[in-house]
């Protein structure tokens, strides 16, 4: 059973608050956390000089040591592990996300070449990794700052209790309620539509609630477009969690124009689960 946290590393601001995110998420889950640094100016292919390489490494082996010594100071009884991959920082969150519980990656990071930019190394990351990503923004609050609530945004999609499982679990462990969003985009028509959409939230929810009784839960059905709703949402929630279903056939899910959204303007951490179809 996948059991440690991964999070990104690079040096930027948003790493940094990712690396706040995934810290508290490892100690209230009691699971290991693994700093992966990667770059593709790592490999020693002969681009540059043999000792600029090696001061390099140094480098980025020091930046990771000092990741590792903020994570400790804040939560000494966890446990950390570093690791410098000498490949594209995707592909190398990727092959981790095979065996971790959780992802963590800035929303933006360095930029240029290897940097975690968002829209390159960060969506990749979100859209194939083979667990649930957490896409945390530089203006995002310390975890014990965010706010008691957690949104999941619920379309009514197959495999979706999942993913909405996943953020119950996860209010049930910060002790924060639950913002179940069902949106329409402005199709409500008559007040009994509004009445039924409703109404076939609380069914689909029914499972959930019963599981997590101390979990409280609100719903909302919103005449505003998901990604809309959500955003504005996100305002006042700690997380928003989405799902993105993965591809017959293909490497990769489709994350979609909700999706797309929510990652993109979200004023809070995302967190993109995977859903089996």
């Amino acid at each position: 059973m996948p059991t440690q946290i991964i999070v990104g590393v690079d040096g930027s601001a948003h790493a940094w608050r990712a690396l706040d995110w995934a810290a508290d998420y490892a100690v209230r889950h009691r699971r290991p956390l693994e700093l992966v640094h990667a770059s593709r100016a790592l490999v020693d292919d002969g681009a540059i000089p043999k000792d600029a390489l090696r001061r390099l490494v140094a480098e980025r082996e020091d930046l990771l040591g000092e990741a590792r010594q903020y994570a400790l100071k804040v939560n000494p009884d966890l446990d950390v592990a570093t690791r410098l991959v000498r490949a594209d920082p995707g592909g190398a969150l990727v092959e981790g996300s095979e065996h971790a519980a959780l992802v963590a990656v800035g929303s933006r990071g360095m930029g240029g070449f290897e940097g975690l930019l968002f829209g390159s190394v960060g969506l990749y990351t979100a859209a194939h990794a083979r667990c649930p990503v957490l896409v945390v923004p530089r203006e995002a609050p310390y975890p014990a700052e965010a706010p008691a609530r957690i949104v999941v945004g619920i379309e009514d999609r197959p495999g979706e209790i999942a993913m909405a499982g996943w953020a119950f679990e996860e209010a049930a462990s910060r002790g924060a309620g639950i913002l179940a969003l069902h949106a329409v985009g402005g199709e409500f028509g008559s007040p009994r539509r509004r009445v039924m959409e409703d109404l076939e939230l609380s069914e689909a929810l029914a499972g959930l609630r019963e599981h997590h009784p101390d979990v409280r839960v609100e719903q909302l059905v919103s005449d505003r477009s998901a990604g809309q709703a959500l955003v504005e949402a996100s305002r006042s929630a700690a997380l928003v969690v989405v799902g993105a279903a993965r591809r017959t056939g293909r490497i990769g899910m489709a994350l979609g124009r909700v999706n797309h959204a929510v990652l993109h303007h979200a004023h809070c951490p995302v967190v993109v689960v995977p859903i089996d179809r």
